[in-house]
């Protein structure tokens, strides 16, 4: 059998570089055969181009008019990708004050929260969660080779300068963990320097009632000849939020600060270095969806005690002149850490009590190198490599110890192990783009990327032996030893290595230049990670142990869309279709205690639409509006038998969300000094529960339908400051998020005053 993988892989890895090669050809084709002209939008004189500031996304502009570059990982319009785009500006994180970045993630089309706290709170998009959601800042992965999904709370709103979505698989651009989509949280930058000196900055606070929270933050942007600068610092406070139904959520609060510092030296006209640093600590974050509770029976709390990320990064950015062929290039080298302590407590009253502590330290490094031709008149192109290594390493700490007073002596004892190994996880891509014009009303976009995953770990101890105690007297027949003996378990040093193929195709029609219409076709990937490989420990199902010979996940995506703008209008709208084949789940192996193993086992089905929409009329007025619908089934009778133990054909695949949407509407001021927003949310229809999992309590419920209202408005004081103030949940409604663990907030006062110099 492994001799036939070995041939099996090496014929796979022949086909891949046969289609890679394929792809490569075609684009270098394209280049050579159409050499044409740079577009009239290049301009036709030969005089060097200076560099621009990126728009002021503080300033009100309609979505479509917009220029994103997260899809294609060159600037374009909104409206030139096939792809489906979302994106929140600076304007729009400054108006809502959400507590962590998730809580504004939840307004955009086709995204939701996996969430289990105020601050714990995953991004799902198109019913995809963790880590088959690419989360990035700056364009550097935050997802890693060890975790069950990335944290957008890991950098505060106020030094964000926009958010960009993209719906869909996006491995093309960006490799693995990208079935669902990818998000791009893109901090403020410096300004590109003037050759003078000044100083601009602001200052803010804030505070908001359920929670009790407050926060304040400066901001910094000091020019002094070729050298600018942002540089911001802040923190918050938050306690146990108040709910309609239940009062007070304990273990519900957080606290952090943080701080960035992005600087920029423009050499030249053509050359600019810019550095970057970023720094977050949390502390006390409590996750309440996770705590379980038998009132003098059996409680367990969790939380991070603390979570912190650091992140640095190097930039050398070049123009070239208007007689090359390329028009700019960049290379980033980049790091970041994070450490975390993720703690948990059981509590057996009168018997025993086991406080766990799992330690992590993760540290990436990478490099991001790209060339992009200029835009011609036939075809415009892309292309580079990524590198990247994520270096981990963790212990788990358990302590444990009879009650005080309990019918036996006292007895305590401390536990070493690690639920994963140490290890290096490496991964070489090269990616290459375009866009072809075909004609003016036509434009063919065409992608590819090969990815190479190696991995290896060391040796360790994975769980240390322990003789055991026995149970105290009296206690009540066939309840289980608190301390059973076991033996020891190690993590042998393991090697894995994978590779990976993406590629897309899109088409986009202009009827006429306020209308377009797309097709586009891709397909994504996940590679296994550290947890699905190697992870030995427990589990909310029981022991759960990794699997070294599992598969990429794989998706195939098809998506048709819509761009209509005429003038004061603009609507947008997607229709998709996904399947999805060896997804990673979790299977009951024989054993003596209930194990299971990760396996690719699932295929599966996602399909539904996305709808924005924007009208601004009678010259004050703004009325804005999404809604989301999909529905996805596990289409493999296999995995139904195995994971439910039933037949069927289909079955509700677990974590899609129900239909929902998001509607406001504004009133502007004539002079533009005041502003007054009511705005509405709402989830129509209960989601679609996954089946029972035998021996596994079911701890899904459905969610009720519910719709809310909250109001804003702002208010330009005069000598740069602004005010916003807002009610959320106004009717103090009480609602569940879809595929949240836990009650959202009752009504909400909250407010901030920001005063720029």
């Amino acid at each position: 059998m492994s001799r036939f993988r070995t041939l099996a892989s090496a014929e796979s890895a022949r086909l891949s570089g046969r289609w890679l090669a394929t792809c490569l050809a075609l684009f270098v084709l394209v280049a050579l055969g159409f050499p044409g002209r740079a577009r009239a939008a290049e301009g036709a004189s030969s005089a060097p181009a200076k560099a621009t500031a990126k728009a002021d996304t503080s300033q009100p502009v309609m979505f479509l008019k917009q220029t994103v570059v997260t899809g294609a990982r060159y600037p374009r319009q909104y409206y030139e990708s096939p792809q489906a785009l979302s994106f929140l500006s600076r304007k729009d994180l400054a108006e809502e004050r959400p507590t962590v970045v998730g809580d504004a993630l939840y307004g955009v089309p086709g995204t939701d929260n996996s969430k289990d706290s105020p601050w714990e709170q995953r991004p799902v998009l198109r019913g995809l969660g963790g880590q088959r959601v690419l989360v990035m800042m700056d364009g550097d992965a935050i997802n890693s080779a060890r975790g069950n999904g990335p944290h957008p709370s890991l950098v505060d709103a106020t030094q964000i300068d926009r958010v960009e979505v993209v719906r869909g698989p996006s491995s093309v651009a960006y490799g693995s963990d990208a079935l669902g989509g990818a998000i791009n949280i893109i901090t403020r930058q410096a300004p590109v320097p003037t050759g003078g000196n000044s100083m601009r900055g602001s200052a803010s606070i804030g505070a908001s009632s359920a929670d009790q929270q407050f926060n304040g933050d400066v901001q910094l942007m000091p020019q002094i000849g070729k050298f600018s600068a942002f540089l911001s610092g802040g923190g918050k406070n938050t306690e146990d939020f108040q709910t309609p139904d239940n009062g007070k959520v304990q273990n519900s609060s957080f606290s952090d600060y943080n701080g960035i510092a992005n600087v920029r030296y423009q050499m030249s006209e053509r050359t600019a270095i810019k550095a970057g640093w970023q720094m977050y600590r949390g502390n006390n974050i409590g996750l309440p969806g996770l705590d379980v509770e038998i009132p003098g029976v059996f409680s367990q709390t969790f939380n991070f005690p603390y979570y912190n990320r650091d992140a640095a990064s190097l930039t050398v950015e070049h123009t070239y002149d208007q007689q090359s062929w390329f028009e700019n290039s960049s290379a980033r080298g980049y790091w970041q850490r994070e450490q975390r302590d993720f703690y948990s407590n059981i509590d057996v009253p009168g018997l025993y009590t086991t406080a766990t502590d799992r330690y992590l330290k993760l540290d990436t490094y990478g490099l991001h190198a790209q060339a992009n031709s200029r835009k011609f008149d036939r075809y415009r192109m892309s292309f580079g490599f990524d590198i990247a290594r994520d270096k981990t390493a963790g212990t788990n700490v358990a302590a444990s110890s009879n009650t005080p007073g309990n019918v036996t002596p006292d007895t305590s004892f401390t536990q070493l192990g690690a639920s994963l190994p140490t290890g290096d996880f490496d991964s070489y891509a090269g990616f290459v783009q375009s866009d072809i014009f075909l004609h003016p009303q036509w434009t063919l976009s065409l992608g590819a990327r090969y990815t190479y995953y190696h991995y290896s770990t060391d040796f360790g101890v994975s769980q240390p032996a322990f003789a055991g105690i026995l149970p105290p007297p009296g206690l009540p027949p066939g309840f289980p030893p608190p301390f059973p003996a076991v033996p020891e378990v190690d993590f042998p040093s393991y090697k894995v290595d994978n590779h990976a193929l993406a590629g897309s195709a899109g088409l986009v029609y202009a009827i006429k230049p306020d209308l377009h219409v797309s097709a586009n076709v891709a397909n994504g990937y996940r590679q296994p990670n550290a947890q699905d490989l190697f992870f030995y420990g427990p589990a909310d199902v029981g022991t759960v142990v990794g699997n070294q010979s599992l598969k990429p996940e794989k998706c195939v995506s098809t998506d048709l869309g819509l761009r209509w703008g005429p003038g004061d209008l603009a609507l947008s709208g997607n229709l998709f279709y996904s399947t999805y084949d060896d997804l990673i789940d979790a299977v009951q192996i024989p054993a003596a205690t209930p194990t299971y193993q990760y396996v690719n086992i699932t295929k599966a089905r996602i399909w539904g639409g996305e709808a924005e929409g924007e009208w601004r009329f009678m010259r004050q007025w703004d009325f804005r509006a999404n809604m989301t619908g999909a529905i996805g089934d596990i289409t493999s009778a296999e995995a139904i038998q195995q994971l439910y133990g039933v037949s069927q054909s289909t079955a509700p695949l677990g974590g899609v969300p129900p239909f929902k949407g998001n509607a406001s509407i504004r009133w502007t001021s004539s002079n533009g000094i005041l502003w007054i927003e009511p705005s509405t949310a709402f989830s129509w229809r209960t989601n679609r529960l996954p089946l029972p999992t035998p021996g596994v309590p079911v701890i899904t419920a459905f969610k009720k339908e519910w719709i809310i209202g909250n109001i804003a408005a702002g208010i330009d004081l005069g000598h740069g400051q602004h005010l916003v103030l807002g009610v959320r949940n106004f009717t103090n409604l009480a609602y569940q998020l879809a595929l949240a663990s836990l009650e959202q907030p009752g009504v909400s006062f909250y407010g901030s005053l920001t005063s720029n110099f």
